[in-house]
């Protein structure tokens, strides 16, 4: 059973510890609890471990020691939404499952939020939905409360109104939780038991420490994981700590694959132009954030090629999304486009709840041609958007995925281009740009072609 709960951690063999034979390299999620002389393990691990037990023939039985839950509560539902088919059998999915827990892996676009709001209403449950964003903290709270029809509560952004149904941001609850149990505020602890189903959006960011342990400290019956990009079976994924998001949800229930409701006409189909950037660029260290910020971020040709196609989208029609993951290269863009006299505005994990929503809403009019942002890489919904660019480059599947933010069907919108770059500078961006081309090569609906 500690085989079928651990796994090897990434740059062990680095270690004094490995080196020295004082650790095995690995992290071990069933540990031996020493008041109670149990061993302990995160609850989304017992499935695997009956399956392992099963196969080699280990007479078991389960016992389920769960708290009463609170008395059920009747949501109304929006009549005018009607799940989709893919949505009804992730529902079920759920609601069917002997473990009341599981991941939900649908594409981005999809409805995962709308999804969970039909699972809520079916299971009539005090709800708790984890964010990881502020961003997607408004979001999510006015979605649930179309379909659900109630108000919906908020945890985040100095806000803390508990409902039925709450919306709250990871950031606060981490905060709110501190370090040790002791540093927990009364009303961290009062809501870790205050809701019977916990939905956790992006749930592949459970791996991080911090995450998980909002995740863990929760007594819910019922644990749910939403993502795009849960890749429980990549070795590189595992060596990071993937099985950590079944220890806290449990294991995929549903899996929804992109290209399936491209050719569904669920979402758009992607033209993805890829744009060489060569030249051989010589430096004397390895990969390190001198050569990220040399070759991607800082990189005087390479931002100003962005500004020229984000240019020649304008005048196609278009509107532009610029993903990035620093300021300075947003800045960089920023005054590259303000010399082609584009019009744009910048968004950033700074910018006032205000600021944010007017930046917004200009450019879903049309007033702002250009939004560049540092908080755009997953789960933000905005159906106008027709074309995005990837600045930042990466070898991430995960994020390579999560920032195609523009699959969504919309009125008058008639293509979805993501725009990205070969970057052959050097032996690592080559590297890193071969690993996205995969990616995009993995998904039989999309189309793509290589642009000098």
């Amino acid at each position: 059973m500690d085989r079928v709960s651990s796994y090897k951690v990434a740059g062990a063999e680095y270690t004094e510890g490995f080196r020295r034979k004082r650790w095995d390299g690995k992290e071990h999620l069933l540990k031996l609890h020493s008041a109670s002389g149990r061993y302990r393990a995160p609850i989304g691990l017992l499935e695997d471990f009956r399956v392992y037990l099963n196969e080699k023939g280990i007479d078991h039985r389960v016992i389920y020691d769960r708290r009463k839950m609170h008395p059920k509560v009747d949501y109304k539902w929006d009549p005018t939404f009607i799940p989709r088919p893919y949505q009804n059998d992730a529902e079920a999915a759920i609601i069917g499952c002997e473990y009341k827990s599981g991941i939900l892996k649908m594409p981005i676009r999809s409805g995962k939020t709308k999804t969970c709001g039909r699972i809520i209403y079916r299971l009539k449950r005090k709800s708790l939905f984890i964010v990881p964003s502020q961003l997607l903290l408004y979001q999510t709270q006015k979605a649930l409360a179309e379909v659900l029809q109630v108000e919906v509560g908020i945890i985040g952004d100095n806000e803390w109104i508990e409902r039925d149904v709450t919306v709250a941001s990871i950031q606060t609850l981490i905060h709110r939780r501190g370090n040790t149990e002791r540093s927990m505020t009364a009303e961290y602890k009062r809501l870790t038991r205050s809701y019977d189903l916990v939905v956790f959006d992006e749930c592949h960011h459970l791996k991080g420490e911090a995450w998980r342990k909002v995740m863990l400290d929760m007594d819910a019956p019922y644990k749910i994981g939403l993502s795009a990009t849960a890749y429980l079976d990549l070795e590189s994924e595992c060596e990071r700590g993937v099985i950590w998001l079944k220890g806290c949800c449990g294991n995929i229930r549903h899996e929804v694959p992109t290209s399936e409701l491209i050719e569904e006409g669920y979402l758009m189909r992607p033209h993805i132009w890829l744009y060489r950037m060569d030249g051989e660029e010589q430096h004397p260290y390895g990969w390190n954030a001198k050569l990220l910020k040399e070759l991607i971020h800082q990189n005087t040709r390479r931002n100003q090629k962005i500004a020229d196609v984000a240019h020649e989208l304008v005048h196609r029609g278009l509107n532009v999304l610029i993903i990035t993951n620093r300021l300075r290269q947003a800045q960089m863009i920023g005054r590259m486009l303000k010399l082609k006299d584009i019009s744009f505005t910048i968004i950033v994990g700074n910018t006032k709840k205000e600021d944010r929503e007017r930046r917004l809403e200009a450019f879903r009019t049309g007033k702002a041609k250009v939004l560049i942002g540092t908080v755009f890489g997953e789960g933000i919904d905005i159906p106008e958007m027709e074309t995005v660019i990837n600045a930042e480059g990466g070898k991430d599947v995960k994020a390579t995925v999560q920032r195609m933010r523009n699959l969504t069907p919309h009125d008058g919108k008639t293509d979805a281009i993501f725009v990205d770059f070969m970057d052959l500078t050097n032996k690592y961006t080559a590297q890193h740009s071969l690993q996205r081309l995969q990616t995009y090569r993995s998904e039989p609906a999309f189309r793509f072609e290589i642009k000098d």
